[in-house]
């Protein structure tokens, strides 16, 4: 499997929140490799294996942060709101794609700073007051754009250097090449398990995909995946996870203890390097909706650092990818084992 390559074209799909489909479809593809899949009905790509009396899920998030034209004004300019949590400190300025009844480029509207005032440039832009350029005249546009046409940053994709990689949405299409790459690893080698995969819509909005995805196959394990605050120059080091050193293994009143201290242990005996974020509440991610689904869920998170998070410029490294595939994968083995005694 090219990391590289899957991490760039799952990314490459758009699937804003609430409007998933063609990152619905491209991952389904991709999983049905590996099992059975289907879409389901409100939108997550759900893939079943086996039929063990151990059921184990894992999930992560194909939506992707952007916006959404909330009204064309008088010039033909897109007002727009927020899908998600985009960072609102980077929108002005930025490279856009207006997703109506074709794809156009637009720009996010920004006024010179000489124009500003002192106050206006301590303040920053509300969402609701910023636009978009598409270059059309109001009638223009309005044949070509709709009320709730989503928006999407054009994030650039290349390779740095050391491994790393930069794109748009690797919040959290990485985390869906993490779940790939590990199917890849245990393919032909489980047949005692039931195993779920749960490609979840709606989580940068609330994460109504993991509750209804996990509620519909009801496990008894769970391993949401998703990613975490890598590390840059700026931030407090014990608020982020490093680039390079392996997943990030979470710690929270909301997760099962035992089940992350299993993977640990998994870690420790294979040679994966891990790390630790530690969360004194809930996580923020889909591990809050699925651990208190139904009967309970036993749950556990794992994060593949990211960098610089909901902008277009995302930068992972495809080690972390691996890794965190690798310890998956042992995870599934070690279960697989356990079914067989």
């Amino acid at each position: 499997m090219d990391l590289k390559k899957l991490c760039f074209d799952l990314a490459s799909a758009v699937g804003t929140s609430g409007d998933e489909r063609e990152a619905a479809l491209f991952a389904k593809a991709e999983l049905e490799k590996y099992m059975d899949t289907e879409i389901d009905t409100l939108g997550n790509v759900v893939g079943t294996f086996g039929g063990g009396k151990v059921h184990i899920i894992l999930d992560a998030h194909i939506d992707q942060i952007g916006l959404v034209v909330r009204g064309i004004d008088e010039k033909g300019f897109l007002l727009v709101d927020r899908v998600g949590g985009p960072d609102e400190r980077i929108l002005i300025g930025s490279e856009v794609t207006v997703h109506g009844k074709e794809k156009l480029f637009g720009v996010v509207c920004s006024t010179p700073p000489h124009l500003l005032t002192a106050d206006d440039k301590k303040a920053g832009v509300d969402i609701k007051k910023m636009a978009v350029d598409i270059g059309l005249s109001k009638s223009e546009a309005e044949k070509l754009i709709e009320i709730g046409d989503r928006i999407t940053l054009r994030g650039c994709q290349y390779e740095l250097l050391n491994g790393n990689i930069v794109s748009g949405a690797f919040d959290d299409r990485c985390s869906v090449a993490v779940i790939l790459r590990a199917l890849e690893m245990v393919e032909g080698k489980i047949d005692n398990l039931s195993l779920t995969v749960l490609f979840s819509v709606q989580e940068e909005t609330g994460g109504s995909g993991a509750k209804t995805g996990a509620f519909s196959s009801m496990p008894d394990y769970a391993i949401a995946v998703d990613v975490g605050f890598g590390d840059d120059p700026y931030t407090d080091k014990s608020a982020t996870i490093a680039l390079g050193n392996g997943p990030s293994i979470g710690i929270s009143p909301t997760l099962d203890k035992e089940f992350t201290d299993e993977l640990k242990n998994i870690c420790k005996d294979k040679g994966i390097p891990y790390q630790h974020d530690v969360m004194g509440g809930r996580t923020g991610t889909n591990a809050d909706s699925i651990n208190n689904t139904g009967k309970g869920v036993k749950t556990a998170l794992l994060s593949v650092p990211l960098r610089y998070m909901h902008t277009g410029i995302e930068v992972i490294n495809t080690d972390d990818i691996e890794n965190t595939a690798r310890l998956i994968a042992e995870y599934l083995l070690k279960k697989e084992a356990e079914c067989c005694d």
